[in-house]
């Protein structure tokens, strides 16, 4: 098993490295990927790029990837993903057959589950297009770091950093290797911390 590892990061850290790598494929001209850190306490053992999600948005990828990442010890989350708002004030989204008028957002949740209840906060940046006709991030347009937000994918993080204890059963060696070969499959770019790597070798070595 050869996986890279993910790059230096603490948790205070986390936002920045997301939205650096959100920024890198809007210069690139592309939608920035969804991604999620994963951490044990202030230790980045995975990032992972979630596979394309269906109609069913975003929580089935991110419950396929946890049902790795919690049994081995991931007790704090960040989360970015691709998005559009508009205002609360407009009845009906301005999407017609001309085109989609929402405007472009990058939203970034994160959860800290050594504190219980879980209670995810959220960021959500705009994103603009400069002078140059390039796309990038207003970091200054924002709700505030304090929101919490109700969102089927912040109450899918929240329970499954709530009930994290009941998933010990499944930390068993061969579930976990399993569990990593579907993960590669349904096509989630992962990559993993050394110590992480080792024991999932390990286990696929019994």
């Amino acid at each position: 098993m050869h996986l890279p590892p993910p790059p230096p990061c603490t948790w205070e850290d986390v936002d920045e490295l997301l939205l650096v790598g959100a920024e890198t494929d809007l210069r690139a001209g592309y939608a920035p990927l969804p991604t999620l850190a994963a951490f044990a306490g202030d230790h980045l053992v995975a990032l992972c790029v979630l596979r394309p999600f269906d109609a069913r948005g975003p929580v089935p990828a991110l419950v396929e990837v946890l049902a790795l990442l919690l049994p081995c010890g991931v007790d704090r989350l960040a989360l970015l993903l691709p998005g559009r708002a508009w205002s609360l004030d407009d009845p009906i989204p301005p999407v017609c057959e001309d085109g989609d008028l929402r405007a472009r957002v990058v939203v970034v949740v994160r959860a800290d589950g050594t504190r219980r209840p879980c209670r995810p906060l959220t960021r959500v940046l705009s994103v603009d297009s400069g002078p140059d006709g390039d796309l990038d991030l207003d970091r200054t347009c924002r709700i505030p770091d304090t929101t919490e937000v109700a969102a089927p994918v912040v109450d899918a993080v929240r329970i499954l950093l709530d009930e994290r204890d009941g998933l010990g059963g499944a930390a068993e060696a061969g579930a976990l290797v399993a569990q990593l070969g579907r993960v590669v499959l349904l096509g989630h770019e992962l990559t993993l911390s050394p110590e992480l790597t080792d024991r999932l070798t390990l286990a696929s070595a019994v």
